[in-house]
């Protein structure tokens, strides 16, 4: 509890006036060293101001006695008794402090909790934090209070010592964590505004107990109504002066806290601003949301960033000089059949593409980018079909008379599907099933279920040319197989297994079946793996 020594003593040797402040001592709250030091360094900052801050406020560090001084700045302590009281509120946006109650509670914490004792000087007056006895209802409880001494020639600075303090640590963290020009956190400046401010980050660490968002605890700090409440992955420092976390018991931001800040700084930004965030954003480009509701996802701070650089066509020109390679890619459906299959053919032909491109959200589509399935069609990279001539019409009639004798029912009841041709030899894909999900699946004698109705299949052309027979029955194995699931389920790995056991069963029938199709081996383009 606080003693009577004085490290702020003036000239006034009179007894001290007792003004009592009605917060009860045991009032149910509590804040941790840093929060109580930080609340009372943000009454310094909110007198002085975050562009004269270096200038104007001052701190040392003397035999355990914590002086903050302000200089030229002097308010009533008036101010200081009611809670509540802050003429902060009147002018939104300009101070770090909101709620008129931050000096009254940290001092309370302070004296209660932390055995720190607080004095304060300004103008002609003079305070000491105590502990005083208030009576209620005739029992007397212990409650916060000040002494106050009036002084005959009032100061010029504003001052507070605290004490006993050894912990630089929690001063280093406290002063960081309020934006102003000078902090050492900050590195180079992109961009700033009355209400907005972009900067890379310096390479200097953040202090122990400096303020993080507790998921996402990266280099990169945010900055709302002066105070840092957020990190990100990121090395930049944004700061939102005119945002506010009106919730007084959270210290920092959740995740989609950083990603609304983020956000509406983006689309504030010049163009030259958003090249440089845009940059730092790379591994965020091809973002989407991963559910309906996805607050935290930066899908929106791509398309912001990208909007700001596309409305400057100098910005725009150079950045596709510096990233030709980006194609657009928007989000598709899986029950959109006909876009998902071609999204599929165009990321198989894009696999196949030399290194360098890129996929990107559909938010660059204002930067003038093709999208990735425009690019896939323009090179040839879908698979056409046709129906077969006469030669392969027998050779495909040769396909599927050696399943009926290899593999009988094995893929359901009914005729096999018509089988195609695909005429596209720059397609990636060496085979085609065109699927159908079934409504009930459907048993076969085999003990398997078909789950899909393929309409046709299709096989490249130069398959079913001479000497192709044996990747040609490989490849429609495999597209048949189909009606069983996808390349990637497992319904569709166990049939392989089933139709490679079989057809080891009748090795004979095959090879008398390759040699009905012809011997002479032709040339053939480099494929990948035939895909469904």
């Amino acid at each position: 509890m606080p003693t009577n020594r004085r490290h702020l003593a003036g000239r006034n040797g009179t007894e001290p006036k007792i003004v009592p402040l009605n917060l009860i001592l045991d009032y149910p709250v509590a804040w941790s060293r840093y929060k109580v030091l930080r609340d009372l360094v943000q009454n310094f900052y909110d007198a002085v101001c975050c562009r004269a801050w270096q200038e104007r406020f001052s701190h040392s560090l003397e035999d355990g006695v914590l002086y903050l001084q302000a200089r030229d700045v002097g308010f009533s302590y008036d101010w200081l008794v009611p809670i509540g009281a802050s003429t902060k509120r009147e002018r939104p946006g300009e101070f770090a402090g909101f709620f008129g109650e931050g000096f009254k509670i940290a001092s309370l914490c302070a004296v209660r909790d932390h055995n720190w004792e607080i004095e304060m000087a300004s103008r002609d007056w003079e305070l000491q934090v105590v502990v005083s006895d208030m009576t209620i209802d005739g029992r007397k409880v212990p409650s916060l209070a000040y002494h106050l001494w009036k002084q005959p020639a009032p100061r010029e600075d504003t001052v507070l010592a605290l004490h006993p303090f050894s912990d630089p640590a929690i001063l280093e963290s406290a002063l960081a964590s309020f934006f102003y020009p000078e902090n050492p956190l900050l590195g180079e400046e992109i961009w700033s505004d009355a209400s907005t401010a972009v900067y890379h980050r310096s390479s200097r660490p953040k202090p122990y107990s400096f303020p993080q968002t507790y998921d996402d605890c990266g280099a990169g700090i945010i900055f709302a109504g002066y105070q840092a409440l957020g990190s990100f992955s990121f090395p930049l420092v944004i700061a939102q002066h005119d945002y506010r976390l009106n919730d007084r018991e959270r210290n920092s931001f959740y995740r989609m806290d950083v990603v609304k800040v983020i956000e509406r700084v983006s689309r504030r930004v010049p163009a030259s601003c958003a090249f440089e965030i845009l940059e730092v954003f790379k591994s965020r480009w091809y973002s989407y949301p991963r559910k309906q509701h996805d607050f935290d996802c930066w899908y929106p701070i791509i398309r912001a960033l990208t909007k700001r650089l596309s409305e400057d066509s100098d910005q725009q020109r150079r950045w596709r000089n510096k990233y030709p390679k980006l194609l657009v890619a928007a989000q598709v459906k899986r029950s959109e059949l006909a876009a998902f299959n071609r999204r599929r053919q165009a990321l198989d032909w894009l696999r196949d593409q030399p290194p360098g491109y890129r996929l990107v959200q559909d938010g660059f589509a204002r930067l003038g980018y093709p999208r990735l399935e425009d690019a896939c069609e323009r090179e040839g990279g879908f698979v056409r079909v046709r129906e077969p001539d006469r030669r392969e019409a027998e050779r495909i009639g040769l396909l599927e008379s050696l399943v009926e004798q290899v593999l009988p029912g094995f893929f359901g009841e009914g005729p096999l599907p018509p089988c195609r041709v695909i005429t596209s030899e720059r397609g990636v894909w060496r085979g085609m099933a065109n699927c159908i999900r079934l409504s009930n699946p459907q048993p076969t004698p085999w003990g398997l279920r078909v789950y899909y109705r393929l309409p046709y299949v299709a096989l490249k052309q130069w398959l079913l040319a001479e000497g192709g027979f044996h990747e040609a029955f490989s490849t429609y194995l495999h597209e048949l197989a189909h009606v069983f699931g996808g390349d990637q389920s497992g319904r569709f790995s166990n049939a392989m297994t089933e139709v490679l056991q079989g057809t080891l069963r009748h090795h004979r029938e095959i090879q008398h079946a390759a040699a009905k199709w012809g011997n002479r081996k032709k040339g053939k383009p480099e494929t990948r793996m035939s895909q469904a």
